[in-house]
Formats: structure tokens, sequence, C-alpha cells
């Protein structure tokens, strides 16, 4: 038994001396910021990482795009993976690993960035002018904002953790903070990213518009209708015509991939005809929602290609190589704030306003304009919204339930009064003694 144990022994020294080894040799252009930001090109590097960990796997497919659109109207699930399953039947149980991993990784790039926030005003390099140290906390804010406010839409009080994690022990354990505290948080780092980025502009990088963007969102999602129109035509300007702009090619700020950092997106939607895995797929609530002659349906959804309809914003793939796609995850974009002026319009009863800002989009897609009023725009945007966004985020489920319509529309589906937030991980409440679990949860 004991010359057993010895060979085992040693050939575990070999595999973590290989690792090692291999670790090693690997190429690296971002390192973990917790590891050393002590001059510019490690900073840089750091900076790297934070977006790079925007790319994650799981984040990419599930966290960014999939889960909140299994818990809508707006896809069915069609895949194996029962985590995802409990998503498409809108029965979330706490102990779900895929969620669990989900909420990991928005933790992981909030550290990252707050390594950053914290240790680039301290390196010593005279080559690190204070304007490039400006920019790159300010890059860090905005991804930061950007997590938080993913985490507040879906899982609504969450721990607020704006220092970077170098210990373990009691320091880890954070408690919840209120939803109104978190946006506080969300506020104040998307309006110094505002002030202090050095990019005015640019879809796949934190830029100055893009921030203000952020902000036109984050005030809709909380009704200040002034400020959310305000922020929004700051964006956009005077003048602005969304019919110039082809459909999709309107992105303010987008998630970037490379062949070499590339997604699986259409893989996972793809059908099996073409080698996806179907995981995902429009459901028929979505596809009847666009109106004839609508060009928007054509460039979202395929219903004559393949055995089963589906979603084309994703479409390159290579089977062979699922990881390697390039299509841009769209996190904001010009026709989202067009949609959200003329929201904002409609709440404070300016309806003239709203239909030439609400028109704009219905123009762009090849429909008659439709006159909004008093009695209609509710129902009327988030038709428009529902199609214009369609699998370009949690959009549609965020929007039925800031408008008070998800019990109405889902809960045929199965979505109850609990259904408004999404439990905590459960692995997380288990290892932090100050967190609590949602009250409403499948405990």
């Amino acid at each position: 038994m004991k010359s057993i144990l010895y060979q085992i022994f040693l050939i575990l020294l070999v595999f973590l001396a290989s690792c090692a080894e291999l670790d090693e040799l690997s190429p690296r252009n971002s390192i973990p910021t917790e590891t050393a930001i002590t001059d510019k090109a490690s900073a840089t590097a750091a900076m790297n990482g934070v977006y790079s960990d925007l790319q994650d796997a799981t984040l990419a497919f599930d966290g960014w795009l999939a889960l909140a659109q299994y818990f809508s109207d707006e896809t069915i699930f069609t895949g194996t993976f029962p985590t995802r399953l409990e998503f498409g039947n809108m029965n979330v149980f706490p102990a779900n690993s895929t969620m669990g991993a989900v909420f990991t990784d928005l933790y992981e790039v909030i550290n990252r960035a707050n390594n950053v926030i914290a240790l680039v005003p301290g390196v010593e390099d005279d080559t690190f002018t204070p304007a490039q140290r400006s920019d790159f906390i300010a890059q860090a804010s905005f991804i930061r904002a950007q997590c938080y406010l993913h985490l507040v839409t879906l899982w609504l009080d969450v721990p607020l953790v704006l220092n970077p994690t170098t210990e373990v022990g009691d320091v880890l354990n954070v408690p919840k903070s209120n939803s109104a505290d978190i946006y506080t948080q969300i506020i104040s780092d998307f309006t110094f990213a505002e002030a202090n980025l050095a990019t005015d502009s640019g879809p796949f990088v934190a830029s100055k518009q893009a921030a203000s963007a952020f902000l036109a969102r984050v005030a809709l999602y909380r009704g200040d209708w002034s400020t959310a129109a305000a922020k929004a035509e700051q964006v956009l300007g005077s003048g602005f015509d969304l019919a110039v702009m082809p459909y999709m090619g309107d992105q303010i700020y987008s998630l970037s991939f490379s062949p070499t950092d590339g997604n699986s997106l259409g893989f996972f939607y793809g059908p099996a005809e073409f080698g996806g895995r179907h995981s995902i797929e429009p459901s028929s609530t979505l596809i009847s929602a666009y109106e004839v002659g609508d060009i928007r349906k054509g460039a979202s959804v395929d219903l004559s290609s393949a055995s089963v309809p589906f979603g084309i914003k994703y479409p390159s793939f290579d089977a062979a190589n699922a990881g390697a796609a390039t299509d841009p995850i769209m996190f904001i974009r010009h026709a989202e704030l067009v949609l959200i002026i003329a929201e904002a319009a409609a709440e404070t009863g300016d309806f003239d306003k709203a239909n030439r800002w609400y028109n704009q989009v219905r123009l762009r897609a090849g429909l008659d304009p439709f006159i909004l009023d008093g009695s209609n725009f509710v129902d009327r945007i988030l038709q428009e919204r529902f199609v214009e966004l369609a699998m370009e985020g949690p959009h549609r489920l965020l929007d039925l339930r800031r408008k008070g319509k998800a019990l109405e529309v889902l809960g045929p589906l199965g979505y109850n009064a609990c259904d408004n937030v999404w439990p905590l991980p459960q692995r997380d409440v288990d290892r932090n003694i100050n967190l609590q679990q949602s009250s409403c949860c499948n405990c």
C-alpha cells in the first residue's frame, strides 16, 4: 500500500510540475490584476485582463444573453443542460450551478476592476501620465458599473464590493446592500467614467459616449425620465436620424471577439443542420411579434433554412472550432437610446416628441408610422423594444419587470411574484455568514 501511495505521489508531482511549466510557457497579453501592477506595462496588461474577463465563456452566453432570455417569452430552452432548463421553466433553485458560475464571474470582473482602481494611482512610472492613469481608472469604473447593473437588475440586493480582495477570512463576508445604494454607486462610476475616459466614442472599448448611454439606461430603469431623455439626447445630438444607420450597425458599445479569443454564440443559437447545438430558440411569441414587412425579422430569426427556427444575430461559427466566432455582443445601441427618449417623453405627456423619436425606429424597420398616446404607449414601446433588441441581452425580461407587466405577460408560462428577483447562489450563501438569501427562492 505504501508503495502504491508513493507512486501516486510521484505522478502528482510530475503532473503539477508539467502544469507549472506549461503555464510559464503560455503567452500572456493580460495578467491577473492582483498579481502585480507596478508600471505602465503591467497596468495595461491588468486593464486588458478586465476586458478579457468580460469574454468568459459562461458570461458570454449564459450571463450576458441566454439565462434572462430563457426566463421570459423571448426564447425557449431547447438544449440538454438541466440548470438552463430551470430558467426555461422559471423555476430556478439556489443550487443552480450555471447561475452560480455567472454570479461568480461577474464578481471576478468586479474584483479585477477594483484592483485597477486601487493600484493604478500608486504606480511609480514616469512614462505613465496622469491622463493615462485617469483613463485606466475610468475604464475600470465603467466596467464595474456595467457588472453591478447586470447584478442589481437580475438579483436586486447583492453585496457591494468596492475594494480589491487581497486576503481571506471575515473580510470576505460582505452582506447584501440594498438596490438603491447599488444604483447610487453605478451612477457614480458611470459619471466618473463619462468625465475621465480618454475615448470619446468607439464600439469596442469604454467611451464617454457609452458612459452617457448607460446613464440614460439607468435613469430609464429608475423612472428618472428627464435624466434618461437628457443623457440619450446628449449621445445622439441634434438632428439625429437613425435611418442612416444599418440595423445592428448602430453600436455604441459592444464586446468584441477575435478568432483567438472567440465565442460559441453561433454554435448555441445555430441549428443541428449547420453543426450547432441549438440550445436556445426564438419563441413563437417573438416570431409573431414582428409585423409584416419588418426588416428586423429577417435579420434576427431564420424560419426556413433548417427544421427549426433559430436566431441569427450571432451567425458566424465553425462547427469544428466552435469557440472561434467573432460576432460581438451588443451591449448598447443608438436605437435603444431613441426608444429611451420616446418612452421618457411619453411618460411626461410630450407625445409630439415621443412620436418623432419612436417612429425613427419604425421607419428604419420599413414600417409605417404609428401614433402613440396615453392609452397605448406602454404596450407599443414594449413591443418595439421587444423586436428591436431581440436576443441582445436581458432587455425583454427587465422591460416587463420594470413596467409591471411580467405577471400579466409571463404568468401563463409559470412566472409568479417571486420571480421578480433571482435567488442568490446557495454556495455563496453557505460560505458567507453575513449573506442572507432572498425571501423569495426555491429553498
